[in-house]
């Protein structure tokens, strides 16, 4: 069962279709933009670089007032644009308007105005697509064992929502994501947060946990990585948000912001 076909693999790196996808489009309305300025003869060439910038800052800092909670506790995550969290509509709207002031006019504007409608268009059409997508189901039959050597089978947590991350103790990035995610699980009850080692011995992993000053409550060893292999994971972290019938609400390949871990979580459907 592979679950996660949008993802793109370049040897040992992996991207998720969705950032290429957004990058792609960024730099197109970039080369786009400052091409139809030079072919006009207009002398606003820094207009594109501005509104590319200025749009990107607008729709981060819209994402993190929305979601403020979750950055207050450490402001300097804000800057973790890796991470992701950014509210594309205020992206769009801002680089629209310096567009529009920098270039003097709609008039002259208008053709990297309808470069950044038909970039914006196509992402919106790559969203709705992605929504209408049906979910799959989550990988049923997993056994995994607890640090104590107790086994658990995932298929109890049918019925009720939960999340699982898988991770290993040499990913950077799961080692910088995982006090958040402890921390999360212990304030959502009702809703398991399941931290899913991929491939490491239990040793290993409760000496990191130690080093690490966390907790074991909520992780859990898959000591042949039955579940990257199964998911089709290419890369780690990834985070599953698991609907209450077993399939899949949301699929996350990288390091996740508080966020949009407490979005995904909010946005699980309850019997």
């Amino acid at each position: 069962m592979i679950i996660m076909p949008d993802v793109v693999t370049l040897g040992p790196l992996a991207f998720p279709l969705e950032r290429l996808l957004a990058v792609g489009l960024t730099w197109a309305f970039l080369a786009s933009s400052l091409w139809l300025v030079r072919h006009k003869g207009q002398r606003a060439t820094r207009t594109p670089w501005l509104s590319l910038g200025i749009g990107i800052v607008a729709a981060r800092v819209s994402f993190v007032v929305s979601h403020w909670e979750s950055y207050r506790s450490d402001p300097a995550t804000v800057l973790y644009l890796w991470q992701g969290g950014f509210e594309p509509l205020a992206g769009i709207v801002a680089a629209a308007a310096v567009l529009v002031v920098g270039m003097g006019s709609f008039r002259k504007a208008a053709g990297s105005m309808l470069v950044l409608a038909v970039a914006s268009g196509i992402w919106i059409g790559y969203l709705q697509f992605e929504a209408q997508r049906p979910r799959p189901p989550f990988p049923a039959g997993i056994r995994l064992v607890d640090l104590a050597g107790r086994p658990m089978s995932l298929d109890a947590l049918r019925g009720r929502p939960f999340v699982v991350n898988l991770w290993a103790s040499w990913c950077g990035p799961c080692r910088r994501e995982m006090p958040m995610f402890v921390e999360v699980a212990s304030t959502t009850p009702e809703v398991a947060v399941l931290l899913v080692n991929q491939g490491e011995d239990q040793r290993l992993i409760q000496r990191f946990l130690e080093d690490e000053g966390l907790p074991a409550g909520n992780i859990l060893s898959d000591r042949g990585a039955s579940l990257m292999r199964l998911t089709g994971s290419s890369g780690l972290p990834t985070t599953f948000f698991v609907r209450p019938d077993g399939r899949i609400e949301e699929t996350h390949m990288g390091e996740l912001s508080r966020a949009a871990l407490l979005r995904g979580i909010d946005q699980l459907p309850r019997l």
